[in-house]
């Protein structure tokens, strides 16, 4: 009985995910300079500033942008068809700070910048690991792009995240 019951919850679902509006690819490539900018303004925001990872003194935020992927916008279920896609823009930026002092100084800060925009700020929980204190973050949400600045997801380097909302859109040929 249980089993049958998840098919449905599934189906709808996913149906529910399928539906809605299909944006033009010139709406996506806009969606995802917003995401990548509103990364980059948080990067530049950041006092005391980090050296960015992979890059000399002086480099620019948007050059050292890494794109990611992301799995939870897929079509597993084939109801996107013909030319249309899904994407959803993600960047992060990895930094290295001098100590662990400048990087809860610079927690702080953006944390105050945040505030001072009117957004909603949370706390992201540091990951210990045996032998070494986790790094404390922040996260929001501006104009439907989630920014943090938080221990790496898979690793120990302070980063920024950047992630834009999923989007349907017509692929061009």
């Amino acid at each position: 009985m249980a089993f049958p019951l998840l098919l449905v919850v599934l189906g709808t679902s996913a149906c529910q995910v399928g539906a809605g509006r299909v944006y033009s690819e010139a709406d996506y490539s806009a969606h995802a300079a917003r995401t990548k900018q509103a990364g980059v303004d948080t990067v530049a925001r950041l006092l005391p500033t980090a050296q960015l990872a992979g890059t000399g003194p002086g480099a620019r935020p948007e050059a050292a942008a890494r794109e990611e992927s992301s799995t939870s916008c897929v079509d597993d279920f084939g109801f996107d068809k013909d030319d249309v896609t899904r994407g959803e823009p993600r960047y992060s930026w990895t930094l290295h700070y001098a100590t662990r002092a400048d990087y809860l100084t610079a927690v702080a800060h953006l944390r105050a910048d945040w505030k001072a925009k009117g957004l909603t700020v949370t706390d992201e929980e540091p990951w210990d690991r045996p032998g070494k204190p986790g790094l404390p973050g922040i996260s929001t949400k501006d104009h439907g792009i989630e920014l943090s600045l938080q221990q790496a997801w898979f690793g120990d380097e302070p980063t920024v995240y950047a992630s834009g909302q999923c989007m349907r859109y017509h692929q061009q040929r």
